[in-house]
């Protein structure tokens, strides 16, 4: 059983699941780290043993609906009112730099700061949307089933599946 089942089976009713969402790209003089629940910001221990600090954010955290293969998906809103992000892409562009921020999600327990109940890295932001209010990225992890076997599967070749049909 994985940590974040065992947060929603055994946690104590005081327990909360803290998102928080790093967002970085190499251009950037540091990551953006922000938590959605905690108004006075956490320090968490990453799966690293490295300590870091969340500051808060009003952030919308939208994960893709779960599937039967591997790629994943996320929307983050970010309400910055543009005073934070706006200036971070603008050096992307100023650069000309072709790479895109990447996002990684983490899970805590309000109980439990020094290990993460759920971390998904390899989330590529594939568009990003700015106003005056707030940045919205959707990103998706590399796409795991974008390439077939090259085969063909037919009865004639594999009479087992001949009950498929």
């Amino acid at each position: 059983m994985s940590d974040l089942d065992k947060f929603h089976l055994d946690a104590t009713p005081s327990a909360a699941m803290l998102e928080l969402i790093e967002i970085s790209h190499p251009l950037w003089p540091k990551p953006l780290r922000y938590v959605t629940n905690h108004a006075d910001g956490v320090t968490v221990k990453h799966e690293d043993g490295l300590v870091y600090n969340y500051e808060f954010m009003p952030i919308q955290i939208n994960k893709g609906a779960t599937s039967d293969d591997l790629d994943q998906t996320i929307k983050v809103t970010v309400g910055d009112l543009g005073q934070v992000v706006p200036q971070l892409l603008k050096i992307i562009r100023d650069a000309n730099n072709f790479e895109q921020p990447k996002i990684i999600y983490r899970a805590y327990s309000s109980t439990n700061l020094e290990s993460p109940l759920q971390v998904t890295r390899g989330y590529e932001v594939e568009e990003r949307n700015t106003d005056h209010q707030a940045t919205t990225f959707n990103a998706a992890t590399k796409r795991a089933n974008s390439t077939g076997s090259g085969l063909f599967y037919t009865v004639d070749e594999f009479p087992s599946l001949r009950s498929f049909f």
